[in-house]
C-alpha cells in the first residue's frame, strides 16, 4: 500500500532564467555592490583619555566614497560595565539613519573636508530630505554623508564598526573631530592626509 504524503498535491512552478535588473542607487547610499575596494592603511587616533581610545583603524576606499573602520578601546573594571557601554554605543542603524543613542555627554565625531564641507554623527539623515518624487538612482544630497555599514563588532575591550563617508574626501587632507565628555575626551581634532585614500580608491576593481 502506497503511503500518502504529508504535503498536498501541487503543480511545480516553471523555471525562469531571466533575472530582474539590479536596483540602482545613488553613490551616497553606501559602498557599491560588486566592487572590491582598495584598502588604505589609515591608522589614526582621534580621541584619548585615561579610560578610552577612539581611532580609525583602516579604510576600504571606492571611487565615490570610503568605509572607515571606527574603533573604540576601553579600560573597564568588569565585563558587565563593558557590556553596558558597548550596548549604548551600538549605533541605531535604521533606514539610512546614524543615531548614537547616547546622552549629552556621549560620543560624537565628524569630518571636515578640504573644501570646508562638514558632516557629523549628529546630522540629520539624508533620507529625511530626499523628495518623494526624486529618482533614488539620481538624487544626491548637497552635503557629505556619514552612515553605518553592517553590524558593530565587539571583542573583549573593543568595539568596531564600518562607517560610510561620502563623497571620497578630496585632496590633500581632511580633519577628523571627536568628543566624548562622559569618557573624559574633550573636543579633539586631527588632520589626516587623504592621499592614501585616493591611491586605494584607484585600486578598487569590479568583482565580476
Amino acid at each position: 500500500m502506497a503511503s500518502s504524503s504529508f504535503f498536498p498535491q501541487f503543480t511545480p512552478s516553471e523555471d525562469h532564467d531571466e533575472e530582474d535588473p539590479p536596483f540602482q542607487l545613488a553613490d551616497w547610499y553606501g559602498p557599491p555592490h560588486g566592487v572590491r575596494p582598495g584598502v588604505a592603511d589609515l591608522g589614526v587616533e582621534i580621541g584619548r583619555s585615561e579610560s578610552t581610545v577612539v581611532s580609525v583603524q583602516g579604510a576600504d576606499a571606492y571611487p565615490a566614497g570610503v568605509v572607515l573602520d571606527l574603533a573604540v578601546h576601553v579600560r573597564e573594571g568588569g565585563r558587565e560595565a563593558r557590556r553596558r557601554l558597548f550596548a549604548a554605543l551600538g549605533l541605531h542603524h535604521g533606514r539610512g539613519q546614524l543615531d548614537l543613542c547616547l546622552g549629552a555627554g556621549g560620543l560624537r565625531w565628524g569630518v571636515e573636508l578640504a573644501d570646508g564641507r562638514r558632516v557629523t554623527t549628529l546630522d540629520e539623515s539624508p533620507w529625511n530630505e530626499r523628495p518623494e518624487e526624486a529618482d533614488p538612482s539620481e538624487w544626491n544630497p548637497s552635503h557629505p554623508v556619514l552612515d553605518g555599514v553592517g553590524r558593530p563588532q565587539v571583542w573583549y575591550d573593543s568595539w568596531r564598526r564600518g562607517i560610510w563617508l561620502w563623497p571620497l574626501p578630496p585632496l590633500p587632507t581632511m580633519r577628523v573631530v571627536c568628543a566624548w565628555p562622559d569618557r573624559g575626551i574633550e573636543e579633539t581634532s586631527v588632520v589626516v592626509s587623504t592621499k592614501g585614500l585616493h591611491a586605494a580608491a584607484a585600486r578598487a576593481r569590479p568583482v565580476w
